[in-house]
């Protein structure tokens, strides 16, 4: 791509630090590579709202040994008083596993934050020209800040968050996860519909990056300019592609599951369809990773099922899940609700073909040349899917092999690279058409 002009570009993003994961990735990795295409002014949040991770700290120590990124300037926010009222309600009734609490609580203390950032970028707007305004993170639909009222063409993305799991998985939920789903479901509807703020952000917004099917779907109702599918993750491109290619013997399968052990994630789906070809206790070795509150449901079924060879790992390092990647035939994602699951572009870029719905942001990460994806319809057909694709690549080591070359194929086309590459592009496009637009 070659870059003709570089533009000027003013970017909210909350989320943003080299050294923490989910969205500080999202806003971190995005930026850093935009940066190589246009001149970014990035402002983020000083910590999280909790203010137990310190974003520019992190950032500042990033820079110690490492030269900074020509066009990029990051200009950090505090928490307003606001926020940080609303953080100590929220504190007091906030449990362990929430990352934000009592939601009412965390988006009311963000939104307050928002307004603080648009201040901020009408300060540098008066000092310099921005030819674009770009709201990247969080990739929450509820939240699109308030950039779209300045004068200037506004990209909005990616974002998410309209995901719905099928009424036919209620069965395999508990009473309280099912009142959670309803609940979710019901905020989603009201909002969606009625909120000011994202009704005027959609209409301003000359492009949006929507993540999954379901928010493809919703933008795509809701306005005439362009929407386009981009996922919220991308991959590391590594130095070392060599795969390695299961040989056309007895060996078994290594399967792969990574994820918390909560009922979105829905392993008991693999347990079952490990469960339902007898076969296939013999021809596989499953490892899973991650931790959570149905560890020992999940133990236990297992052992019910008389399911052997599966090895529970717990949370591990990054770097030991790294090795596992390596050392692992295949990654079984079974999510009944996800945006895009780090865990499948790091899959890969491994090499690893994926198994997984063929749903959320996964129906457009994994395609025909990289892995199989099983139609989320109820859980007896997505049991009878996993079952027979995983039965299908213990018998056949030559589409094993063409699936781990297509990973590392698709694991190109989706890096975080490619992905600056197409927004930058965008820019470009938006921009000659407001210029196009002003000179009529």
């Amino acid at each position: 791509m070659h870059i003709v002009k570089r533009l000027n570009i003013l970017i909210v993003a909350h989320e943003l630090s080299p050294k923490q994961g989910s969205e500080c990735a999202v806003g971190w990795n995005i930026v850093t590579n935009l940066s190589k295409y246009h001149n970014l002014t990035v402002i983020y949040a000083k910590t999280n709202q909790f203010q137990t991770s310190d974003y520019e700290s992190s950032v500042k120590e990033y820079f110690t040994n490492k030269e900074e990124f020509l066009g990029l300037k990051l200009v950090p926010v505090p928490q307003p008083k606001t926020t940080i009222f609303f953080v100590k309600i929220n504190s007091l009734i906030k449990s362990e596993t929430s990352a934000i609490g009592f939601a009412p609580l965390y988006y009311t203390g963000y939104k307050a934050w928002q307004k603080k950032a648009f201040q901020t970028a009408s300060i540098l707007l008066k000092e310099s020209k921005f030819d674009i305004v770009h709201q990247l993170t969080s990739i929450s639909f509820r939240e699109p800040g308030y950039l779209w009222q300045l004068n200037v063409p506004f990209v909005w993305g990616p974002c998410s968050g309209l995901v719905k799991i099928p009424t036919s998985f209620y069965g395999i939920l508990t009473l309280k996860e099912i009142g959670f789903e309803l609940l979710r479901k019901t905020a989603n509807f009201f909002q969606s519909n009625f909120s000011y703020r994202i009704n005027r952000a959609i209409n301003k917004a000359s492009i949006i990056y929507p993540v999954t099917i379901d928010d493809l779907i919703y933008f795509k109702s809701r306005t005439k300019f362009d929407v386009r599918q981009m996922l919220d993750v991308g991959t590391y491109l590594r130095l070392n592609n060599n795969i390695s290619i299961k040989n056309n013997d007895n060996s078994p399968l290594k399967l792969l599951w990574i994820g918390r052990l909560v009922y979105t994630k829905a392993l008991d789906l693999l347990l079952y369809a490990l469960n339902l070809d007898t076969r296939l206790n013999e021809k596989i070795e499953l490892t899973i990773i991650g931790d959570g509150p149905l560890f020992n449901r999940y133990q236990d079924l297992s052992v019910k099922l008389n399911l052997v060879n599966i090895t529970w790992l717990g949370n591990i390092s990054h770097n030991q899940v790294f090795s596992q990647l390596q050392n692992s035939d295949v990654l079984v994602q079974t999510s009944i609700k996800e945006a895009t699951s780090a865990v499948i572009l790091e899959a890969l870029t491994f090499g690893l073909p994926v198994i997984c719905h063929d749903a959320f942001g996964m129906s457009y990460a994994i395609n025909e040349t990289c892995g199989i994806k099983i139609p989320l319809i109820t859980p007896n057909k997505s049991i009878e899917g996993f079952s027979k694709a995983i039965l299908k690549l213990t018998s056949q080591p030559e589409e094993l092999a063409r699936l781990k070359k297509g990973a590392i194929n698709r694991a190109k086309e989706l890096s975080w690279n490619s992905m600056a590459m197409t927004i930058a592009n965008d820019y470009l496009t938006i921009h000659k058409n407001h210029e196009n637009t002003i000179n009529k």
